[in-house]
C-alpha cells in the first residue's frame, strides 16, 4: 500500500505544478516603471495680437461759436446799399445782406441742399455726424442786390434767401491739441437773383464778396479751436491702463499698451467727440502680480493727411465698417490671449470616467480598464497611465504630445505610443494582447474638451470688462467669443491657450 501512496504522490505533484504554471501564464502581472522625466522646456511665448481700446473724448467748441457770432469779427449785417461798388470791369452794383447766428451744420447744408436752407440753423446740428477731419458751420442769410436800373430782392420780393456754409479742417496734433484751419466758405442761394450787366454775373460777384468776408472772420475765430486740448482725458485713460487689473487672487489682466491713434471728430451741438484708440496687446497672467508698465503717454500717432478720405467718424468703437479711414489705420476689436492651466487630477478624473470598463479581447483573452491618469512628463510631453485587470493585471504607460484641434475645440494626444519599458514588458508577459488595438482604444478616448478653460476665461472677462477703474475712468466691454488656439504641457498643468474676441471702451469723466 505504501508504494502506491508514494506513486500517487508523484502523480499529484506534477499536476499542481502544471496548474500553477498555467495561472502564471494566463494572468501575468504588468508593472513597468514610470517614464523618466524629460528636461523642462520653456512654455511657448504668447503671439502678439493687437487690440484697440476706445476712449471717447469730448471737445467743447462753444468758444469758437461765440467768436464766430461776434458782430465785431463777422458782421451780422453786410450793408452796401447806400452807394454803388465799382467792379474792375466798370460795372456798378450794390447789395445788402444779414445773417443769423452760426451753428454746427450737417454736411447736407454744406453741399447747399435747398430743402434745408430755409430751416433755422439752430436746429441743423441735431443728430448729425461730422466728417472725420472737417467741422461744418452754417447760417441762414437774407439778401438783396441792385445795379443801375436793375434790382433783385427789394420791395415786395424782400428778402431773397441763402445759406452761408463753411468747413473747418480740424485734426489732433501729436501733443493732443487741436489744430484748425478754414478749408472753404461758400454762399448758396435758395432764391437766386438773376442779374447780369454786360458780361458780369452780379449775383455771383456778391456771393463771392460775402464768402470772402465770412472767410476772413472765420480765419480769426479758428484760433479759439487751436487753444483746445484733449490731453488730460487721454492721459487719465493711459495711466489707468498701465496697471494690471486683478481678476482673481492669482489672475491678472495686463494690457501692454503701446500707442495712441484717433478716428476723427463727430457729434452734435457745440460739443464734438473724437474717438481715441489705445493700441494694446492684452494677456491674462496667472501667478504673482506683474509690474505696471512704466511708459508715459506717447505722442499721438497721427494718420497720414494725404489720403483725401473724409469718412464718417466712428464714435462707436465697435462694429465699424472696414471702409472707414480709422479702421484702415487702427486695429479693431479687443483680443485677449490667455494660457489657462488645467490641473492633471481633474483631467485624470475625466479620463477615468471615459475609460473605466472598456474591454479589449484577443484570442479568448481579455483585459478591462479599471483606472486612468494623465500627468506631465516635461518636454511638452504627457503620460497616460492605464490600470487594468482580467487575464493580465497591472498598469501600462503611454506617452505623447498634446495637440489642439481648432475645428472641434478639443485636445488630443498626438503620436500616442507605449512607453519603451511598458512595451518591452508587454511583449514578454502578455504576448496574446493586441497592442495596436489597446493603444487605439486609449487614443480614441484620450480626447479632452477645452470648455472648462474657455468658460473660465469668459467668466473672468465678463465681470472684469465692466467696472470702474478710478474716480474718472470706467471700463465697458463685451466678450463675443472664446476659443482654444493652442496647448502645451509642463509637469504642473496642461495649459490651454485661448483667444477671446470682443470689445472694450473707456469712459473718461471730469475728476470730482
Amino acid at each position: 500500500m505504501f508504494p502506491k501512496l508514494i506513486g500517487k504522490s508523484f502523480i499529484v505533484i506534477p499536476l499542481a505544478l502544471s496548474l500553477a504554471s498555467c495561472t502564471a501564464l494566463n494572468n501575468p502581472t504588468v508593472h513597468p516603471p514610470a517614464p523618466k522625466l524629460l528636461p523642462a522646456i520653456p512654455n511657448p511665448p504668447s503671439p502678439a495680437q493687437e487690440s484697440s481700446i476706445s476712449v471717447p473724448v469730448h471737445v467743447d467748441l462753444s468758444p469758437f461759436l461765440v467768436a464766430a457770432n461776434d458782430d465785431t469779427i463777422i458782421p451780422k449785417k453786410f450793408d452796401h446799399w447806400g452807394s454803388f461798388i465799382r467792379h474792375p470791369k466798370g460795372t456798378d452794383y450794390k447789395y445788402y445782406a444779414e445773417r443769423d447766428d452760426f451753428a454746427l451744420a450737417p454736411s447736407s447744408a454744406h453741399q447747399g441742399n435747398s430743402s434745408q436752407s430755409g430751416l433755422a440753423l439752430r436746429d441743423w446740428w441735431k443728430g448729425i455726424e461730422l466728417s472725420s477731419s472737417h467741422i461744418f458751420i452754417g447760417t441762414a442769410l437774407r439778401y438783396k442786390i441792385g445795379a443801375p436800373s436793375l434790382q433783385c430782392g427789394d420791395g415786395n420780393d424782400w428778402p431773397r434767401r441763402a445759406t452761408v456754409h463753411g468747413s473747418i479742417a480740424t485734426e489732433l496734433t501729436p501733443t493732443y491739441g487741436l489744430s484748425a484751419s478754414v478749408a472753404s466758405v461758400a454762399v448758396s442761394p435758395s432764391d437766386p437773383c438773376q442779374i447780369r450787366v454786360a458780361d458780369l454775373d452780379v449775383a455771383q460777384e456778391v456771393r463771392q464778396r460775402l464768402a470772402d468776408l465770412v472767410r476772413g472772420g472765420l480765419n480769426r475765430t479758428v484760433s479759439r479751436i487751436n487753444t483746445l486740448t484733449v490731453k488730460s482725458q487721454v492721459e487719465d485713460a493711459w495711466n489707468t491702463l498701465r496697471s494690471p487689473i486683478k481678476l482673481e487672487p492669482d489672475a491678472w489682466l495686463q494690457f501692454n499698451i503701446d500707442k495712441v491713434r484717433h478716428s476723427g471728430f463727430s457729434g452734435a451741438g457745440p460739443v464734438v467727440d473724437d474717438t481715441i484708440h489705445i493700441t494694446a496687446k492684452p494677456v491674462i497672467i496667472f501667478g504673482q502680480e506683474p509690474p505696471a508698465g512704466g511708459a508715459a503717454l506717447p505722442p499721438l500717432d497721427t494718420p497720414p493727411t494725404s489720403t483725401g478720405f473724409h469718412g464718417t467718424a466712428d464714435t462707436q468703437l465697435y462694429g465699424s465698417l472696414p471702409t472707414k479711414l480709422a479702421n484702415r489705420l487702427t486695429p479693431t476689436g479687443f483680443h485677449v490671449i490667455t494660457d489657462i492651466p488645467l490641473d492633471y487630477p481633474s483631467l485624470s478624473k475625466s479620463l477615468t470616467n471615459r475609460l473605466t470598463g472598456k474591454r479589449v479581447s484577443t484570442k479568448g483573452y481579455f483585459i478591462v480598464v479599471t483606472n486612468a491618469a494623465v500627468f506631465g512628463n516635461g518636454g511638452n510631453q504627457v503620460v497616460v497611465r492605464v490600470d487594468f485587470s482580467g487575464d493580465a493585471v497591472g498598469h501600462v504607460y503611454f506617452v505623447g504630445k498634446p495637440e489642439m484641434s481648432s475645428l472641434t475645440q478639443t485636445v488630443s494626444i498626438g503620436g500616442l505610443r507605449y512607453d519603451i519599458e511598458t512595451e518591452a514588458i508587454l511583449q514578454k508577459t502578455a504576448t496574446w494582447l493586441d497592442l495596436s488595438t489597446f493603444r487605439d482604444l486609449i487614443a480614441s478616448e484620450s480626447i479632452l474638451g477645452v470648455t472648462a478653460a474657455t468658460d473660465r476665461v469668459r467668466g473672468l472677462l465678463a465681470t472684469t470688462l465692466n467696472r470702474t477703474l478710478s474716480p474718472s475712468v470706467s471700463m465697458h466691454g463685451t466678450v463675443e467669443s472664446v476659443q482654444g488656439i493652442g496647448v502645451f504641457a509642463d509637469v504642473n498643468a496642461l495649459h490651454i491657450r485661448t483667444m477671446s474676441d470682443g470689445t472694450l471702451g473707456l469712459a473718461v469723466t471730469d475728476k470730482p
